[in-house]
């Protein structure tokens, strides 16, 4: 990448920031009067990043996901933004002089004792150092994820390549990944499009983790508690399974916890709005509240069950006479936010939920994994695979203290509900339906599908989805200091020492530092505490604007110069080869070398890996060859002319084959007759070839299209069906 390419990224991003800081700032200003501190900056980043999701929905729906449309999208809204912000909010049937609305402010909070205002600062910053270790990985290496190379990454790329964002990726024949929601997706492939790169998806997790962090702190901070509630969600995200899967990679499940938090957050505060408030700042927090809750179902399927039940929780308890009040401004917001996806879906399948047909409403055909994604109340019985696979998987995923975990997650949100107060104790309504949402998202992950995944008889995928448990945990720990049982300076004390305790342990396991990386990680712990106490000092007691002006653009400088430098250490390591890695590692070194081409790919060994190929520069445009069906199928051609005409039709390249690979018996491949359809044609010549576990992984390119009339002697699949 050339200086003046990432110069224009660098302001792009730059544009694109302020103009959305702007934005939310002016709205939050106008519906949020009075609004200070953490819960000001929450509700801030949750407009900023609903009008940015909004305008890249809209852009991406008329093929203008581009550089150009989005910055000059960004710039009008933010001029927009401040243009209304400055009008008085007076009926437009009225012919009097606009008034402001009265300053209303949000009920002074108890006072936060230092000492756990400490506590969970550094828990904060020990979560983002421990993340910090795989983020570093990642910018050397390039992010290896599993699902990031499997479909996060590729369709972020997708969107860039194209412009459009509501056309079905189709990348493999075995799950009906391609009707997922994408709104995780469309923040990477936002910033593939300012910065021409993928420079930002390591780090993108990160930045949700932050914000995840604070939306916990605003949870409690109404009752004072906002540093117990903060150390509780802590605790979450450092499990080993939350680490491993998300730190430095593009998985979107921390994204849905942040909008989940942020929407409980919001619900929280509203409620303990004075009643004398502005219409405006009475309605805006439940509004703000349901568009958080939407957008997290805009990012990821295992978070509908714990919107849902917040979304009922609180219309029910509102007043009897406002109920109808709340669910007018809560329901058409949430949808609002929620559907973009599922109406993409409803257009392109005509089910907006694809995975359910309710015996009225068009499927696709069943895709090769239709019989492998069982839940966790399937085997509820069946003492044997307890014992073989769900205690060492929450072992592995939630650390060696796990039965505690465990036990706090669900005690806490019980000890929440009505009458479990104790004598004297009072109980909040808003306490008590959290404690039932946490526990409703807690049941609902026990029932969802996949949470233990694989044949019958073997979840053996139970410990790699057991960060659907994620959303229901992370509510869980954070709610729990807000039990009334908890109450009073001792029990308080104790409940903060028991997390933070809980955290040191879960902290402590060797496998979660990598040693080469350790003080990188303790450099960005650093930093991060260091930048939570400024500012927390920034909001006590603000400098003159133009020492803050200033430290702001040296603070800019000082990113852009060492952005660029670590951009190209970044691009030196990304998928280069390294042996033990994978047996897909010289492919994808092979592919850091090809640039704007038409890349068909077939066999699931390589569809589970196949974003490496979209090259250094993701210019490569890379399409999983199958037959497009019926209602969104998508399944595997079954012979030569089939094949052929289909590689044909898609103009590539170069075509890479790889072999079949059955998810559940990972060094099982299979056997995969694409590689001699293709290779026994005149116009395909192989360029390279590799063998692994005894099957072929080979990449031909074409001189031209392939001989339909000429194939050899069908060869019989030899993929058994799951």
């Amino acid at each position: 990448m050339t200086v003046g390419r990432y110069a224009v990224g660098f302001a792009a991003l730059f544009v694109v920031c302020a103009s959305m800081a702007v934005v939310a700032l002016s709205l939050r200003a106008r519906l949020l009067v009075g609004w200070s501190g953490a819960l000001a900056r929450l509700a801030e980043l949750v407009l900023g990043l609903a009008v940015l999701i909004g305008l890249l929905e809209v852009l991406g729906a008329v093929g203008l996901f581009r550089l150009g449309p989005i910055v000059a999208a960004c710039v009008l809204a933010a001029v927009a933004a401040r243009a209304w912000s400055t009008r008085a909010p007076t009926p437009p049937w009225s012919t009097r002089a606009p008034t402001p609305p009265p300053a209303t402010r949000t009920p002074p909070r108890p006072a936060t004792p230092p000492l756990a205002t400490t506590i969970a600062l550094i828990a904060a910053a020990a979560v983002i150092a421990e993340w910090a270790v795989p983020t570093l990985v990642s910018y050397d290496i390039g992010i290896r994820s599993f699902d990031s190379l499997w479909y996060h990454l590729p369709w972020a790329a997708s969107f860039a390549q194209t412009g459009w964002v509501t056309s079905l990726r189709f990348t493999d024949v075995e799950y009906l990944t391609a009707f997922y929601p994408a709104t995780a997706e469309l923040v990477h492939g936002l910033g593939i499009v300012l910065l021409g790169r993928d420079t930002l998806s390591p780090a993108i997790n990160l930045g949700w983790l932050s914000l995840s962090l604070l939306a916990a702190w605003c949870i409690g901070s109404p009752r004072g508690l906002g540093p117990w509630t903060m150390t509780g969600a802590a605790l979450a995200f450092a499990t080993p399974m939350m680490r491993i899967s998300q730190g430095g990679t593009a998985a979107n499940d921390i994204a849905g916890v942040f909008f989940l938090l942020a929407a409980v957050a919001l619900v929280v505060n509203a409620q303990s709005e004075s009643d004398s408030a502005h219409p405006f700042t009475r309605a805006a927090p439940l509004t703000l509240a349901a568009i958080a809750a939407g957008l997290a179902v805009s990012v990821k399927l295992s978070l509908l069950a714990p919107v849902l039940a917040l979304t009922v929780g609180t219309i029910l308890i509102a007043h009897r006479g406002r109920r109808r009040r709340v669910a007018k401004a809560w329901v058409p917001a949430f949808v609002l936010a929620a559907g973009y996806w599922y109406v993409r879906n409803l257009i392109a399948v005509g089910n907006p939920l694809p995975w359910v047909g309710l015996g009225i409403l068009s499927t696709p055909a069943a895709p090769l994994q239709q019989q492998t994604g069982f839940s966790i109340v399937h085997y509820a019985s069946d003492t044997s695979i307890w014992s073989r696979f769900f205690a060492p998987g929450l072992a592995a995923g939630l650390g060696p203290w796990w039965v505690a975990v465990v036990a706090v997650a669900v005690l806490g949100p019980v000890l929440c509900l009505p009458g479990r107060g104790g004598v004297g104790k009072a109980d909040s309504p808003t306490t008590q339906m959290l404690g039932f949402v946490a526990l409703a998202s807690l049941a609902a992950y026990l029932i969802t599908p996949e949470t233990a995944a694989g044949p019958a008889g073997d979840p053996s995928g139970f410990a790699f989805n057991l960060r659907y448990a994620a959303p229901g945990l992370t509510l869980a720990l954070a709610v729990t200091p807000l039990a009334p049982w908890f109450d009073g300076a001792r029990a308080r004390a104790a409940t903060l020492a028991v997390l933070a305790l809980l955290l040191a342990v879960t902290l402590a396991e060797d496998r979660l530092w990598n040693g080469g990386y350790v003080l990188g990680a303790i450099v960005v712990g650093v930093t991060a505490l260091g930048a939570l106490a400024a500012a927390g000092g920034l909001a006590r007691r603000p400098p003159p604007r133009a020492l803050l002006l200033g430290g702001l653009a040296a603070v800019l400088a000082a990113v852009a110069v060492t952005g660029y430098a670590g951009q190209r250490h970044y691009l030196r390591g990304r998928y280069a080869f390294q042996p033990g890695v994978s047996s897909l590692s010289t492919m994808w070194a092979w592919a850091r070398g090809v640039h704007g081409a038409r890349i068909g790919l077939v066999g699931t060994f390589g569809g589970f890996f196949s974003y490496p190929l979209l090259g250094l520069d993701d210019s490569n445009r890379v399409q999983y060859v199958a037959h497009h069906g019926p209602h969104g199928s998508f399944t595997p051609i079954r012979t030569c002319r089939a094949w052929r005409t289909a590689v044909d039709a898609g103009r590539y390249r170069y075509l890479v084959t790889t072999p079949a690979r059955d998810p559940w018996h990972p060094h099982g491949l299979e056997y995969s007759p694409e590689g001699e359809w293709t290779g026994s044609d005149h116009a395909a010549r192989l360029v390279f070839r590799h063998l692994a576990f005894g099957q072929a992984i080979s990449v031909f390119k074409l001189s031209g299209p392939l001989d339909v009339g000429a194939c050899p002697t069908e060869v019989k699949r030899q993929r058994a069906a799951p």
